[in-house]
């Protein structure tokens, strides 16, 4: 005996079908039910007729799909996923498969892969309050968005320290990036200083009331004349610095230090790399 798999879209298409055929309803309704043109409700009758439920059946059904993984290569991409990837995401596992093996398969492919292993898990998205956000500056290098992340960036391989970086306002690129040991003055001038050198001068700096940046003491407020070595440093070269009021202001920039906390660590881990210092 012979079992047809039928989806409930073809067993409702074969009722209708069987219908036509035993005369209970005509071409005009048969085409009404099923949503199809008259040629198309002739041409399955006529299928049915001859073939009986298979021909409403798809073709490829059972059948490998012609652009399924050889299975050398899958079991190939398992084992790298398994032994270097374990922890990537499925868009920087497949750039590194393309980059360091020769695997050139989409990030879709690969993240099949990695949820089929265990190795991945689809982020569920939550609904979350909606927010204005600021318009952008019309120019590249009008403003920049300039903070510090703190992160285990090597891991174990050295200890916690700052990312300081430029992000420019206009094309959300990262502009100049630096590791520093902290936020403090010294760092961030350093940091300032290498990124007028290469880039020039903004005419603004969107940032946040960290105190190397901004005095925040009462008196501090009520005697606008009372700066940071930054703010007058700032005021010199004629520079305006905007401060966020909350760390969604700047928005744009930590969604960037979100994304370089996964990729980033990821990429000085396989560069060998275990110091900020060169």
């Amino acid at each position: 005996m012979t079992y047809i798999t039928m989806s409930k879209k073809e067993l409702d298409r074969y009722q209708i079908i069987s219908r036509l055929l035993r005369k209970e309803i005509n071409t005009v309704k048969a085409s009404e039910l099923l949503d199809l043109g008259l040629r198309q409700i002739k041409r399955l009758k006529k299928a049915v007729k001859l073939l009986g439920p298979k021909a409403l059946v798809h073709k490829s059904r059972g059948k490998q799909g012609n652009h399924r993984l050889p299975d050398s290569e899958h079991k190939q991409i398992i084992h790298l996923l398994k032994d270097k990837y374990a922890d990537f995401g499925p868009t920087l596992a497949s750039e590194k498969l393309r980059e360091l093996h020769d695997i050139d398969r989409d990030a879709k492919t690969i993240r099949l892969i990695m949820i089929d292993e265990g190795l991945w898990k689809p982020k569920i998205k939550k609904q979350s309050e909606h927010r204005s956000w600021r318009q952008r500056r019309a120019c590249f290098g009008e403003m920049q968005q300039f903070d510090g992340s703190y992160h285990n960036w090597f891991e174990d391989r050295a200890p916690k320290c700052c990312l300081l970086a430029a992000v420019d306002d206009a094309t959300g690129r990262i502009t100049y990036a630096r590791f520093a040991q902290n936020e403090g003055v010294i760092d961030v001038f350093t940091f300032w200083m290498g990124y007028l050198r290469h880039l020039g001068k903004p005419r603004s700096i969107y940032l946040d009331k960290f105190s190397t940046y901004k005095m925040n003491s009462k008196f501090a407020q009520e005697n606008h004349e009372l700066k940071t070595q930054f703010e007058r440093a700032l005021q010199d070269l004629h520079i305006e610095p905007i401060t966020a009021h909350s760390p969604e202001a700047k928005g744009r920039i930590e969604n960037i230090f979100g994304t370089l906390q996964d990729r980033l660590v990821k990429e000085l881990r396989l560069a060998g790399i275990s110091t900020r210092i060169s």
